[in-house]
């Protein structure tokens, strides 16, 4: 099932209209009897089959309701009334049809203009009674609901809901009650796909075909486990209106299994008002880490803090795998703070709670006085450096510049870069930008996208950081020249010698290669050379060794992007008598490529080595279909 909208429930408040988007156009000069905007504030206004005098409210600044136009797509939509300031009053006919009817309703004024959707059940829909059967499959996280209705051909809705999630909606909403509550999260969400599906050029009946059932059927939800939810079902018309009571029921989420991954974390450096630490792990298991401030969390038990963790705002921000290294802005300095990390699944700690306590620096409000920078390696492709500013506390920008720029020209560009984010609404003050694209103490840097046989130099200054200004002259290093671009010594070697009709493998290893039918199977294992940190390979469709194909820096930007990266062995799937190329090559420790290598492949079914001789089933092994055309 595909749902056109996420159910934005915080929002509803439990009004009978759907909020829309401020979507306001800009009029700059605007006259003087012209509003200066106009929104209508429903998405859909719904309406009876008998038809009924109907609403729709909207917002508009400046200008004059004498100059309110209001028109109709539909003859059967009629007698506008705009007497009262912010409401559209006005008739809908009765719908002779059996289905639902779509009409839109524009109002304008000046140069700006709105609309709303107008949807009208057909005629002959009404109330009747119906059951639902619902059942549910548990393993752990995982559920699947089935539903059987009664009349089995009726058509119907059937979601789920948060217990949680709806205790904390009912509190924030007296009087309300559960029906009445799931009643309006049905309506809004078909509210809203009919509304979308309508400019998608869906009919109202198609936007809610997609968002329900007709019939047994099944749904499966990945939720958070050991969870109480509630499940619901009720019968709607083919143009969405609601035909029957909310059917309830209730289940609960199972445990998830433990992780055996033991995870450590390392304080590497705290300022006034950032953490920087690393966690190590023995496994890829997913966990989580946060930094919590100590009067938060103190005190409170390991489930506790799992679900304060839960409720944190884009938690899944916070999710890794494997090692991580990471600095952390928090919000005071002089203050105890909590890094924290524990495994993490569906909701759940799968690891014991591991946790350390660091007390943020306090902060004399000197300026900069001392920087030494180190450079840690230069290519023609990056700078690699380490800066060491003192007093650790002072605030201050690093970066790459050209050698003829000028110290007022750079603090220009880094004022103007910091003011562009406000403006844009990512900071509210330029001190709280330049906070975050600063930095304090020791910091490694780099740099990349530079150009070969190229000077520059890097640079800091240092910032106050309640103003956000600058409080020290530029400071500039030495100039670098950044070396030529040359031809790599390490290099790797593909091993490509042998191929295997994908039927005869099937035979012989139906579960590793049973969708191997009709294809030859190229074991592809790479040996390295030298100082090769990466590596990249595919295999193309069509001879790319003529001279009017690819250039080496094209393969290699699209190898790049695309290939296979860092694999030592694989398996690929290839087309029988299609010509075919192997390209591959390889980058060492200082951005420098290999030269690359294009190797014509035509395979077939006479070629194929006998499956005995297939020995790669012991190593690890990435099975790829991906043949493809250069640049796709």
């Amino acid at each position: 099932m595909k749902k056109f909208s996420i159910l934005m429930l915080a929002l509803l408040g439990l009004c009978w209209s759907c909020s829309k988007p401020n979507d306001v156009p800009d009029t700059p000069n605007t006259p003087v009897n012209d509003p200066t905007s106009l929104v209508i504030n429903e998405n859909l206004v719904t309406v009876k089959a008998v038809g009924e005098e109907c609403a729709f409210t909207y917002t508009m600044e400046g200008g004059s309701t004498e100059n309110l136009v209001v028109k109709s797509e539909d003859e059967w939509i009629h007698d506008f009334d705009i007497s009262t300031a912010g409401v559209v009053r006005f008739i809908v006919d009765a719908n002779p049809l059996t289905t639902t009817r779509l009409s839109k309703i524009t109002i304008s004024c000046g140069k700006l203009k709105d609309d709303v959707v107008v949807s009208q059940s057909g005629i002959t829909q009404e109330d009747f009674k119906v059951a639902f059967d619902v059942t549910y499959d548990i393993d752990g996280p995982y559920v699947t609901m089935s539903v059987v209705p009664d009349p089995e051909q009726i058509r119907y809705y059937a979601w789920y809901y948060s217990k949680k999630g709806m205790e904390t909606a009912l509190e924030q909403s007296p009087g309300v009650t559960i029906e009445m509550y799931l009643k309006r999260v049905v309506e809004v969400d078909i509210s809203n796909a009919i509304y979308y599906g309508s400019y998608a050029g869906y009919t109202a009946e198609e936007a809610v075909a997609e968002l329900t059932f007709v019939g047994p059927a099944s749904q499966e939800f990945e939720l958070n486990a050991e969870t109480d939810f509630y499940g619901f079902v009720c019968a709607v018309s083919d143009g969405g209106t609601i035909l029957s009571d909310i059917t309830i029921t209730e289940f609960r989420t199972g445990s998830v299994a433990p992780s055996d991954n033991q995870l450590d974390i390392i304080i590497n450096d705290v300022n006034t008002d950032r953490i920087s630490y690393s966690v190590t792990t023995t496994n890829k298991d997913q966990y989580a880490t946060l930094i919590f401030s100590a009067e938060d969390i103190e005190g409170l038990s390991d489930e506790e803090i799992v679900a304060k963790f839960n409720e944190t705002d884009g938690y899944v921000n916070y999710l890794h795998f494997g090692d991580i290294s990471d600095t952390i802005i928090v919000d005071r300095e002089d203050t105890d703070y909590y890094v924290v990390a524990f495994g993490f699944e569906y909701g759940m700690a799968t690891t014991e709670i591991v946790k350390e306590k660091v007390h943020t620096l306090k902060s004399d409000g000197s300026p900069l006085s001392n920087v030494n920078i180190t450079l840690d390696k230069v290519t023609h492709y990056r700078i690699k450096a380490t800066v060491e500013a003192e007093p650790k506390t002072s605030l201050y920008y690093v970066d790459w510049c050209y050698t003829e720029e000028s110290a007022d020209e750079l603090k220009e560009l880094v004022r103007e870069t910091a003011q562009w984010y406000v403006d844009a609404g990512y900071y509210s003050h330029i001190s709280d930008c330049m906070r975050v694209i600063c930095s304090k103490g020791k910091t490694s840097v780099e740099f990349v996208q530079l150009s070969p046989n190229t000077d520059y130099r890097l640079f800091v200054i240092g910032v106050d950081e309640l103003t956000g200004e600058f409080n020290t002259d530029v400071i500039f290093t030495d100039i670098i020249t950044t070396p030529a671009i040359k031809t790599s010594e390490s290099y790797i070697e593909i091993k490509y010698d042998k191929y295997f009709d994908g039927y005869d493998l099937m035979d012989v290893y139906p579960e590793e290669f049973s969708d191997a039918d009709g294809w030859a199977v190229v074991p592809l294992e790479v040996t390295t050379h030298g100082d090769v940190v990466d590596y990249f390979y595919d295999i193309y469709i069509g001879d790319l060794t003529a001279a009017n194909g690819p250039t080496d820096n094209e393969l290699i930007l699209d190898l790049s992007q695309y290939g296979r990266k860092n694999e030592p062995i694989a398996m690929s799937y290839c087309y029988f008598y299609e010509p075919l190329t192997l390209v591959y090559f390889s980058k060492d420790g200082d951005d420098n490529n290999s030269p690359v290598v294009r190797i014509p492949l035509t395979l077939t079914p006479d070629g194929c080595s006998p499956v005995s001789e297939f020995d790669y089933m012991d190593e690890v092994m990435v099975k790829s279909m991906c043949i493809r055309n250069f640049g796709e």
